[in-house]
């Protein structure tokens, strides 16, 4: 390999620096290591009035002339058995955003002794009765709550809902500490308290019963380690006298029972208020937490309840549910009680002093609609659209994974058709090559390849290809594959070698879910899942639908002998790791499934993801399909969905998701709706107001290139052939000229493939490429003969240019077309045309901006 001229690298510093394209930006910090093209749109920008106010994020707000105070909840009623009662007191600012005032104004009680609440509106019970509880702001306006406390039966306890939450809440049994797999120090507790029952044993069986003492409370050897005053390798985590310590000291004594009095039953449900809290500037904002019971008693579990936030450059929050958000932004914070999960959203309004006519925006379809209400209702303002070349080359590699050529360019171009858009999407989704690229987005989710299925990957691949061209619904195709029977090789087989994949029903359950419900159940194998609401019980009832599959184990490259089918087993079953008995099939989140032995079950399970009123099967999809146009998902991984991850845009991706049900899961539709929206138009270019924007979409983020894209693009541009050896059944295949987009195989070899990242399809891959050119892929466009070679070549693009002694004009304008699709700006045909002019040689300078033009961000990114 030899290294380019010194000359290119100057050629590469140069086109860099003036060229109008994507090279020269840096990406935003917290983005996707974008480079962003200039405007080259005529589109009014929005006006920013005043600078962001992040500045002055610590002058207090000015309230509306009639603000007034306001406490969540009115009233309330606090039973012996109620830790307490999170107070929130607000007021509503000009503007109509929130201002939280529960740390800043004087609590006081009447009559006195009833309650007691701190600085921070916490309200614990004293004594049985009545009081009214008034919050005061510094102006004197007042707010009153009014709590009953009933204590008229003794306090009842249960250890799952009263003890377990604080060991969960202060990290005591998660992973770094007694929750691992072997415990700590001889004391092991089941992570995030899943098995209770264990978890009761361990503290008041094991260890001769030496961690507890109910005749000295203070004395117990939990209470001692926890507040420090033995030694403890997690230090002290609580304060003796705090309302946990209390707690537990009071569990003790009364005798710590594992139930004890009258149950509320189980969690019914938990809420966290607000869910959606708009607040006027960044500042502080209480969270309160309530667990709805059996019975309908509703408590209070704030402080016994696990926050998180999405973005700890946004906000932070405290143990107690007081979160703050820290300049203007948007983010998330994820709350868990026991085995729920629910979210709260905080938001600022971004550019509170934006001047920009949302109404007047375009809306082509229902994204538009959402997205632009969303957008308006933050003041973040969407870029205008990207003008006709950059849009026409994004969606032709997005749809067909192929660069425009330059006579579709200048059609385009010259087109003064208003519905010139939709019309190319249309013709692009009718292209064979539109299957070829999407079929090898499918082959990267279901990860088809030699190694995971054998000989049985062709007639996988064929079969999936065959649906894709068929426009078999998205329901069908996902129903064939999970209750495909017989033997994978027969001529109909390619669906049954879906059974193969995974060791076990386990695996084959977790690659089902995250796949198709957007749901992540591995974590849930051993335990509760720490991080969403899936319980070990929904974990093994998942995965006793898969049980009953008798299949062959897969050979790479080999064939299966006659008779290797994929039957049902009636004795297969799988055991729950916890119990040690088999697992009954179990809908996720909904009712066990009572089926014949001899049944199976997956076709049960099928029907259920497949029904339009599944709350998973349809987001998922919608989700997964929109992160294959914008490089990241509305929920972030595409295919995690859970309720610690919850979407940016939720109304958005339920209304997609309700559409694709409406249109017969029709994948087609889905993929033309996104490829056809406003949104998915907009320019790669941001405007005041947005430049910070990396989650709401308000304009698009630029995309590395994938593998099979890359590989075309420098193909199609020096008009050069791309050869691949195709092998199947094991033998060695003859060399064939064909487009990068066409090989569906990852066992096909190609350096080039494979150094731009194809997925190798063996053990997962992300939906989208990376976010940034990796260091092996630089020094292969810069110093490699990939490019070099296909610059000189005699049967290549430039030599045949040259042969018509054109115009140095000519010359770059034909060069941009081929390489950035688009016309070079007056600046750079100036430019490049002096240099062409001027040089020595004009084949050598030609191929200097060539070869520059093949190694510019501006060509290796979709933009």
């Amino acid at each position: 390999m030899r290294l380019p001229p010194t000359r290119r690298v100057w050629a590469l510093l140069l086109v860099v620096g003036t060229m109008a394209g994507c090279g020269g930006s840096n990406p935003p910090k917290g983005g996707m290591g974008q480079a962003t093209p200039p405007a080259r749109d005529s589109t009014v920008q929005p006006v920013l009035e005043k600078p962001d106010r992040l500045a002055d994020r610590g002058d207090p707000p000015v309230p509306g002339p009639e603000a007034v105070v306001e406490i969540e909840p009115p009233r309330s009623t606090l039973l012996a058995d109620d830790p307490g009662i999170q107070l929130v007191a607000s007021i509503t600012e000009v503007g109509g955003g929130r201002r939280d005032l529960t740390g800043l104004v004087n609590w006081t009680v009447d009559p006195p002794g009833v309650v007691a609440v701190d600085s921070l509106g916490y309200v614990k019970a004293v004594r049985e009765g009545v009081a009214t509880v008034t919050a005061t702001d510094e102006d004197g306006s007042a707010a009153t709550t009014e709590i009953t406390v009933d204590s008229s039966i003794d306090r009842p306890w249960n250890f799952e809902a009263d003890v377990v939450p604080i060991f969960t809440k202060y990290g005591c049994n998660g992973g770094g500490c007694h929750g691992k797999a072997d415990g700590q120090n001889g004391f092991h507790l089941s992570l995030f308290g899943y098995d209770p029952e264990r978890d009761y044993r361990a503290i008041t069986r094991e260890a001769g019963g030496r961690r507890l003492s109910t005749l000295d409370p203070d004395e117990s050897l939990l209470l001692r380690k926890a507040a420090g005053r033995a030694p403890h390798g997690g230090g002290r985590v609580l304060l003796a006298g705090s309302d946990d310590y209390r707690t537990l000291r009071a569990w003790i004594a009364d005798g710590a029972h594992e139930r004890h009095g009258t149950s509320h039953g189980e969690v019914a449900s938990v809420e966290v208020r607000p869910r959606d809290a708009r607040l006027g500037d960044p500042g502080p904002q209480q969270l309160r937490v309530v667990a709805r019971f059996e019975d309908g008693h509703e408590r209070d579990v704030t402080r016994l309840s696990r926050f998180d936030v999405g973005d700890d450059s946004t906000a932070a929050i405290d143990v107690n549910g007081r979160a703050e958000l820290l300049r203007r932004a948007e983010t998330d914070v994820i709350v868990r009680y026991r085995t729920s999960v629910v979210s709260s959203r905080l938001a600022t309004l971004i550019n509170p002093d934006l001047d920009f006519d949302f109404d007047a925006l375009p809306r082509r379809n229902l994204i538009d609609g959402h997205l632009f209400e969303r957008l308006a209702s933050l003041k973040v303002p969407p870029s205008p659209p990207a003008d006709d070349a950059s849009f026409l080359r994004r969606v032709t590699l997005d749809l067909i994974g192929q660069q425009p050529r330059p006579d579709q360019i200048r059609a385009f171009l010259d087109d003064e058709d208003p519905e010139k858009r939709t019309k190319l999407v249309d013709r692009l989704m009718d292209n064979p090559l539109f299957v070829d690229f999407w079929h090898n987005k499918l082959g990267d989710l279901l990860q088809i390849s030699q190694a995971r299925f054998g000989a049985g990957v062709y007639r996988y691949n064929d079969w999936v290809r065959d649906q894709l061209a068929s426009e078999t619904p998205w329901d069908e195709f996902v129903t064939t594959l999970l209750t495909a029977l017989g033997d994978p090789n027969d001529l109909e087989g390619g669906p049954v070698n879906y059974a193969l994949e995974g060791q076990d029903a386990r695996e084959r359950a977790e690659l089902t879910a995250q796949r198709f419900l957007g749901q992540r159940f591995r974590c849930a194998q051993c335990h509760d899942h720490p991080f969403d609401v899936w319980t070990q019980d929904d974990y093994y009832g998942l995965a006793a639908f898969f049980a009953k599959v008798r299949r062959p184990a897969p050979v790479p490259g080999q064939m299966m002998m006659a008779g290797d089918a994929v039957t049902v087993d009636p004795d297969g079953v799988v055991n729950h790791q916890r119990t040690g008995e088999p697992a009954h099939p179990v809908l996720p989140g909904g009712p066990a499934v009572d089926l014949p032995t001899d049944e199976d079950p997956r076709a049960a399970l099928a029907a259920w993801m497949t029904a339009p009123e599944n709350p998973f099967f349809a987001r998922s999809t919608a989700n997964w399909v929109w992160a294959q146009f914008f490089g990241r998902g509305l929920a972030e991984p595409a295919d995690d969905l859970s309720a610690g991850n919850p979407p940016v845009h939720p109304e958005l991706l339920d209304a997609l998701a309700s559409d694709f049900v409406a249109h017969d899961f029709d994948l087609r539709h889905l993929i033309r709706t996104v490829a056809t929206s406003e949104a998915y138009g907009l320019s790669s270019t941001p405007v005041p107001g947005n430049e910070r924007d990396t989650r709401l979409f308000s304009h698009q983020i630029p995309r590395p290139l994938t593998a099979h894209q890359m590989a075309d693009a420098l193909a199609q541009a020096t008009d050069t052939d791309l050869r691949f050896s195709l092998v199947r059944g094991g033998g060695q295949g003859q060399a064939e000229t064909m487009k990068a987009v066409q090989v569906s195989d990852p066992a096909i070899p190609s350096t080039l493939l494979d150094t731009f990242g194809r997925c190798p399809r063996v053990g997962g891959c992300s939906p989208v490429a990376s976010p940034t050119l990796s260091l092996r892929q630089a020094l292969l466009l810069i110093g490699g003969n990939e490019i070099d070679n296909r610059i000189g070549r005699f049967d290549g693009y430039l030599p045949g240019l040259l042969e018509f002694d054109p115009m140095p004009g000519e010359v770059v304008e034909n060069l941009y077309l081929r390489t950035l699709c688009r016309k070079p700006t007056e600046e750079e045909t100036g430019h490049w045309s002096a240099v062409l002019d001027e040089a020595d040689s004009i084949r050598d300078a030609s191929e200097d901006l060539f070869w520059a033009l093949l190694n510019s961000r501006e060509f290796a990114f979709n933009h």
